[in-house]
């Protein structure tokens, strides 16, 4: 390894652009996309114009992975939300070279785990975790039940990282073993979703039922951090003025479904202003918090 850290050091030492190295040996708790690759490269770079890129390469006869990015998709913890794979890399990963200190300084921060990233992962993972129990009551109702199947697996994939996540906990990869440690029931509500001898329409109507439950009883907890973002004006707010905010476009790709559930939870208003740019009779919906 140490090899390999005085190769990458020597190759990236002359680009004044990259800000930093981390590099992560492919061990069995991270198979980031196959065993073939012993050795994982972040390279974060400056450049204002930047292929962001991938290499295979081979280095002292062992295969190696690069992944370069621009240093703005790591360097705001709200991006790195979205991006959760960067920050795992870096989390997992050894900083190797760090010109400015920031990688250093933004893992410190990850690791904290504070309130306010805690509180951007649980919006997040709220914010699947209704996209996929929506599409799977959806796909149930139209008799599509492998695919109800499918998407409720993805729902309570999300659930378990909420609950993890108000544990103070990352995520990891084997997000089941953790969970089976922490919410013993939601585990066992897994077990039977994968393992019950009765019908999969049946189990889907079971975990269905806990999934809606769930997505009522964690909503303001899991959407703080929005509705905090919406009490900085008094004014109500575009659902674009929403999508577009500094402190949202990085976390949420399409915030409509959980604005819609705010309003049926009481927790947002729905107002109607008049466009002036828009033809009479033809009003713009808002939200503001009740």
């Amino acid at each position: 390894m140490e090899d390999i850290k005085k190769h990458l050091l020597e190759r990236y030492e002359a680009r004044s652009d990259v800000q930093g190295l981390v590099l992560m040996h492919n061990t069995e708790r991270f198979p980031f996309h196959t065993n073939e690759y012993v050795y994982y490269v972040l390279v974060v770079s400056s450049l204002d114009v930047i292929v962001r890129k991938v290499e295979h390469l081979e280095i002292e006869n062992e295969r190696v992975f690069i992944r370069t990015v621009h240093e703005s998709d790591i360097e705001n913890p709200a991006a790195s939300v979205s991006r959760y794979h960067l920050m795992d890399w870096l989390i997992s990963g050894e900083i190797i070279a760090d010109r400015q200190g920031s990688l250093l300084a933004l893992k410190q921060h990850i690791l904290k785990f504070p309130d306010e990233l805690r509180n951007q992962r649980k919006l997040k993972e709220y914010c699947g975790f209704l996209e996929t129990l929506f599409q799977a009551k959806r796909n149930l109702t139209e008799g599509n039940v492998l695919d109800a199947y499918s998407q409720i697996l993805v729902a309570i994939h999300h659930w378990a990282h909420i609950v993890l996540i108000e544990e103070g906990l990352h995520p990891e990869l084997t997000v089941w073993k953790q969970l089976r440690k922490v919410h013993p029931g939601i585990y066992k509500l897994y077990e039977e979703l994968i393992a019950s001898p009765e019908t999969i329409e049946q189990r889907v109507e079971l975990v269905m039922l806990a999934c809606e439950f769930s997505a009522m009883s964690k909503m303001k907890s899991c959407c703080i951090y929005l509705l905090d973002v919406m009490q900085e004006k008094q004014e109500s707010w575009s659902i674009n003025e929403l999508q577009s905010h500094p402190r949202l476009k990085y976390i949420v790709e399409d915030i409509t479904l959980v604005v819609q559930k705010l309003v049926q939870g009481h927790l947002l208003k729905e107002v109607a202003a008049f466009n002036n740019d828009q033809v009479d009779e033809v009003i713009e919906l808002r939200y503001i918090t009740a």
